[in-house]
């Protein structure tokens, strides 16, 4: 191709591109027209002369496409080379800088490093799908009963079959419970151990849609009863326990005393219905015979595709009824149709993830909210502070417009400071964040769902170079609108030169911002902490001090009888008692404050007949020997506590306070001795040889529980009377060394029986402690927030009062030799500082009755306007502000009005 046709330097590719082409088809056309002078056909002239000219054209766009490649790799290389300039140029301008740069860079990374954090766990617990096929389709099933005021109820027997055989919308429903158990290694001679488990029904596995690792789930033959005993495992219990044996499955393992043969391995991000939980075991329910255990088991369904949630709690609500009819027995001496009729439940379904972190989704949107207004405070300030130092620079940057920079190049350099600093905090942050996250998964609360899958990974790496890019275009958005509107000038940093006023307004709006946000995180932490110490006062009905407790489940197989069991338990009860420093001891089914034992059941009182009709008040059913009450100094009110266990005759129970209120309206508690019930109405009667006061059962935010205590002994099973296999050791001490004592009662329980381990060993300081777990670190995680964005508030202000002298230098200078005494000029910096403030303070308040009721459900014992909470923050802050503002106050009284003359 002739070099014509090349491209000149210094001339527009496309341009000549265009040129040439109309020359070549100019070419191409005479051509056409001399062959068709010669007589060729038209047609034949123009193929003739594209042929000749093929080639050529080829070559034209060969070589257009190799220019557009090498302009193309120009620009990226000119783009490389302006970007790699502008962040050079950063770094050199921000290392001239070094206060203004680590005042901004630990700002972020206390923003970003907070942000980052909370957002991984949220991300984890509350945002992820749970690694189950399609989870969307899972949904929990309960059932509400407005007439007794049970709400989120789970299945029953009865209720499990009928929706498994008669809902048309579910591909299947699955039951569990959770539980622990014993486990032992015939072929190991480590002591045994326990475990966290799941009875489930066999169909659970389908539901969920997961299969077995190694082997397989069991199935519906061995879920039925009689079938034989098997086992399923989780991947961490087989390779921690049995060293990842490849010969796991067929091999037999001692599960409460029963050998099980294991059949299937689960996969390690099986956590189902927690991530403790090791063991699976058949529940083996038979529709024919329900167990007294009413309704206990939760339930999970699948629903087919394309149905929604409210269509299948239709469905249920439809088939309910069918249960009577299917099912009339529901518990020896109460029919189906009774409980139906008094309950009159309602199937409700809900997502499955919202059931597994609902408990916990409030507070993690509360900490999110409070980190993101952390986020806020921080890059505010850190705007201001770039604000302030760009109003510093504008003589320089105006030098850089004279000399030919337009806005676009002065908005880069601003915006690649802004981007070295954001993504340098960026990575310091995420660093933060992740030890902080490893901290919270080995320390945190262990009742927090879904905690072994926190992790900061490639989600949260996103997230924070998505705020990063936040934060960094925050910082240039203000200098660019300023920029935008009226360029830079001389005129603002010359001589006698200040801030004008709509540079004034904006620093103060942006630090009043700052005051709001910290009002509003420093009241709300505030209000934990006031809550916390709420509970902390709150008197829970027994004496926790000097008390360790420990738990023991004996296998049935072993102690079939109760005669067996509570020989044990005396034993056990007598070995305990005779340990040096041991004050008393009593065993109990239920710790108070633990999940472990509890036993809701209804309380037919002799002298209300009315109860007869309708089911009445659950009420918590506790056996105990004979001197636990005494061991937890839970004060007898009338009457007696029981007798020793060989003079304690049947046929005996000691109530609280709370149920010799209701059922026989008396406050002493006189009214109710010699008073009979029955647990059910088959049950013989009970009488009533005490009353005892009202303890927290359940939660130290909760009312005091409805209490019955029947003494541990032996007689006939039934809901009210039979010997419980997994009780809780209670054991006073004289010594506050309640290790070494634990340590003593778990070797005499090995001595009584080699196979059973004591676990749960604490004492009842650490249950109450671990009852407030979550809100003492809720306010942990609040506190911190709200003090850094204290602290941040306070530097904004500072640093905007403090460049605001500089700027009025010379203002107050001349005010200081025209008169002016240093105390005024000081008076009216610190009055300004306050202004701000208090504006800040206000619109703080005003945002703090918009969120009030949000906050409402985590307090206790405080309302959101508590007075005492809500003064003392505002006045904090405002303390902290005048201090900030008395600073560069100070400074400005101190200022030589001769040099300050001379200055500029």
């Amino acid at each position: 191709m002739p070099d014509d046709y090349r491209r000149a330097p210094g001339v527009p590719g496309r341009a000549v591109e265009k040129e040439v082409d109309e020359e070549l088809a100019f070419h191409m056309e005479s051509r056409a027209r001399d062959l068709m002078l010669q007589g060729v056909s038209e047609a034949d002239a123009r193929r003739a002369a594209e042929r000749e000219f093929g080639d050529l054209v080829a070559s034209r766009r060969e070589l257009a496409a190799v220019d557009r490649r090498r302009r193309r790799r120009e620009r990226v290389v000119q783009l490389f080379e302006t970007i790699t300039q502008d962040l050079n140029h950063a770094v050199r301008s921000l290392s001239r800088s070094p206060a203004f740069t680590v005042t901004a860079l630990v700002t972020l990374v206390a923003g970003l490093g907070a942000t980052i954090a909370i957002f991984a766990v949220i991300d984890a617990v509350l945002l992820k799908p749970l690694p189950f096929p399609h989870p969307d389709r899972l949904v929990g099933t309960w059932h509400d009963m407005a007439p007794i005021s049970l709400y989120h109820v789970n299945q029953s027997t009865g209720t499990f079959y009928t929706y498994r055989t008669q809902a048309h919308t579910i591909e299947g429903i699955g039951v569990y419970i959770e539980n622990a158990v014993n486990l032992g290694d015939p072929l190991s001679s480590s002591p045994p151990e326990r475990v966290t488990s799941a009875g489930a029904s066999a169909s659970i596995f389908t539901v969920l849609g997961v299969p077995a690792e190694r082997g397989r789930a069991f199935n519906e033959a061995e879920d039925r009863v009689g079938a034989p005993d098997v086992v399923l495992i989780g991947d961490a219990l087989w390779r921690t326990h049995f060293g990842g044996d490849a010969n796991i499955v067929g091999r037999s393992l001692v599960v409460n005393g029963v050998k099980r043969e294991v059949v299937g391995v689960m996969p390690s991000s099986f956590r189902f219905p927690n991530a403790q939980t090791q063991i699976w075991t058949p529940l083996q329910l038979d529709p024919a015979n329900p167990p007294p255990t009413a309704f206990a088991y939760n339930g999970v369904a699948r629903l087919k595709p394309g149905v929604a949630i409210s269509e299948a709690q239709r469905d249920f609500t439809a088939v309910l009824p069918r249960v009577v009819e299917l099912f009339p027995k529901f518990v020896p001496g109460i029919t189906t149709q009774q409980i139906m009729q008094q309950t009159k439940p309602v199937p409700v379904l809900s997502p499955l993830g919202r059931d597994i972190t609902g408990g916990i989704a409030g507070t993690l949107w509360l900490m999110g909210g409070a980190a993101a207004l952390l986020f806020i405070v921080a890059c505010v300030n850190v705007a201001t502070l770039a604000l302030v130092r760009f109003d510093a620079r504008e003589r320089e940057l105006a030098v850089r417009a004279a000399l030919g920079a337009g806005r676009a190049r002065i908005v880069s350099y601003q915006l690649a400071e802004s981007l070295v600093l954001a993504f340098g905090a960026a990575l310091l942050g995420l660093t933060l964040a992740w030890l902080a996250v490893h901290m919270l998964v080995t320390h945190g609360p262990a009742d927090t769902p879904r905690l072994a899958e926190i992790v900061v990974g490639w989600r949260a790496i996103a997230f924070t170079a998505t705020m990063a890019a936040i934060a960094s275009i925050s910082f240039t958005a203000i200098p660019a609108v300023r920029i935008g509107a009226g360029g830079v000038a001389l005129r603002e940093g010359t001589r006698g030169g200040t801030a004008n006023r709509r540079q004034q307004r904006l620093r103060g709006a942006l630090v009043m911002a700052q005051i709001a946000f910290g009002i509003l995180v420093l009241t709300a932490s505030g209000l934990l902490l006031r809550s916390f110490q709420a509970l902390h006062a709150v008197r829970p009905g027994f004496d926790a001090g000097q008390v360790a407790t420990f738990w023991v489940s004996l296998p049935r197989p072993r102690y079939a009888h109760n005669a067996d069991a509570s020989r044990f338990f005396q034993s056990l009860i007598d070995r305990v008692k005779a340990l040096p420093g041991v004050q008393s001891v009593g065993v109990t089914t239920r710790i108070p404050l633990e999940d472990h034992g509890a036993n809701p059941n209804p309380l037919y009182p002799e002298s209300a007949p009315e109860w007869n009709t309708k089911l009445p008040p659950l009420q918590m059913f506790t056996s105990v020997s004979d001197e636990y009450l005494q061991t937890m100094r839970v004060p007898l009110i009338a009457g007696r506590y029981f007798y020793a266990r060989d003079r304690q005759p049947q046929g005996e129970a000691l109530v609280s306070l709370e149920t010799a209120r209701f059922f026989w309206h008396d406050s002493t508690g006189a009214a109710a001795l010699g008073k009979r019930f029955k647990a059910l109405p088959s049950d013989p009667w009970t009488t009533v040889v005490g009353v005892v006061g009202n303890t927290r059962d359940t939660s130290l935010a909760a009312p005091p529980s409805a209490a019955v205590y029947f003494p541990e002994l032996v007689r006939d099973d039934s809901v009210a009377q039979h010997i419980s296999r997994t009780m809780a050791v209670a054991i006073r001490t004289s010594s506050s060394d309640a290790a070494s004592i634990l340590n003593a009662a778990a070797h005499v329980v090995r001595d009584l029986d080699p196979t059973l381990p004591a676990f749960e060993a604490r004492t009842m300081t650490e249950v109450m402690r671990a009852s407030t777990a979550r809100l003492a670190f809720t306010t942990l995680i609040l506190g911190a927030a709200a003090l850094i964005t204290v602290v941040l508030g306070a530097v904004g202000l500072y640093g905007v009062l403090a460049y605001l002298v500089t700027l009025r230098r010379r203002e107050l200078g001349i005010r200081i030799a025209l008169g002016a005494s240093p105390r005024v000029v000081a008076a009216a910096t610190t009055r300004h500082g306050l202004a701000l403030a208090i504006c800040g303070s206000l619109v703080g308040l005003a945002l703090l009755n918009v969120v009030a009721r949000s906050i409402r459900s985590f307090l206790y014992g405080v309302a959101p306007w508590d007075p005492v909470t809500v003064s003392a923050s505002t006045l904090l802050l405002l303390a902290i502000a005048a201090i900030a503002s008395w600073m560069p106050a100070r400074r400005a009284s101190r200022v030589d009005p001769a040099e300050a003359l001379r200055s500029d």
